[in-house]
């Protein structure tokens, strides 16, 4: 029995192979369909490439950290959506994994960048709780 509710897409991004093999499976197997990526530009293709639901997002990272990697996200979104303004998406909610504690302000992100943070190590039900609740609040704002 999966913990999930309807099907979501991830992408998630870690630049450690093991971790993102083993946040790739976890979440899988709790129902989600997965798309993985191994850096912030390749996060940056893989967004542009295809829609996805929440972004899982580490936050220590090369060549680019995860907060500067969804700045870069945010940026391109903008631009994307600057040649119809009307038909605008919002980036998608975006959770931060990070072993070190929660920083006690979020740096700025960009425009409505909605975002929550989880704390290395956790356990895959906490990260499904933490993927649902942001999804649910990006829905209430944006229906």
């Amino acid at each position: 029995m999966t913990l999930a509710g309807p099907r979501l897409h991830l992408l998630v991004v870690d630049d450690e192979e093991q971790i993102l093999e083993l946040l790739d499976l976890t979440l899988s197997m709790q129902g989600f369909h997965v798309t993985a990526a191994a850096s912030g530009p390749a996060a940056l293709r893989q967004l542009k490439a295809a829609p996805v639901e929440v972004i899982v997002m580490d936050v220590l990272m090369t060549p680019w950290d995860g907060f500067d990697t969804v700045r870069r996200m945010a940026e391109q979104r903008r631009a994307d959506n600057a040649a119809d303004p009307a038909t605008a998406s919002p980036l998608p909610p975006v959770v931060f994994l990070s072993g070190l504690a929660r920083p006690s302000v979020m740096p700025e992100l960009g425009d409505g960048v909605l975002s929550d943070y989880l704390v290395k190590p956790f356990r895959p039900s906490q990260l499904v709780e933490v993927i649902e609740r942001v999804r649910m609040r990006w829905e209430q704002l944006h229906g």
